[in-house]
């Protein structure tokens, strides 16, 4: 049995657990900029993601379906944020358009 025969909730944990795993935590050692992280950027970066998590959480309890949640630009770009010199203003960029996409959805966000 795969994931999919679990509930959404569950399923959004497992994906929010993988992009930690991928998006986080894996390094590529040939990278230019990825080979060092500094500690601000990690900080940073896990927030973006957890708070990714927690409007796609908001937004599956008030009926929106996993499926456009995993498809949202905003999971794209976390996953490219490791690779970018100028990380915190491709955070704030992110983070508005995260805002935006899950206003879209229906979900109420706070700061």
């Amino acid at each position: 049995v795969g994931s999919d025969a679990l509930p959404e909730e569950q399923r959004l944990v497992l994906e929010s657990a993988r992009m930690i795993r991928e998006y986080f935590l894996q390094q590529n050692a040939y990278h230019e900029v990825d080979t060092y992280t500094p500690v601000e950027k990690q900080y940073l970066m896990l927030r973006s993601i957890m708070k990714f998590y927690e409007m796609a959480s908001k937004a599956l309890k008030a009926g929106a379906p996993l499926e456009r949640i995993l498809s949202l630009k905003s999971r794209v770009e976390l996953s490219k944020v490791k690779y970018e010199k100028d990380y915190e203003g491709v955070l704030k960029e992110i983070e508005e358009i995260m805002k935006r996409e899950f206003s879209e959805l229906g979900v109420g966000v706070e700061e």
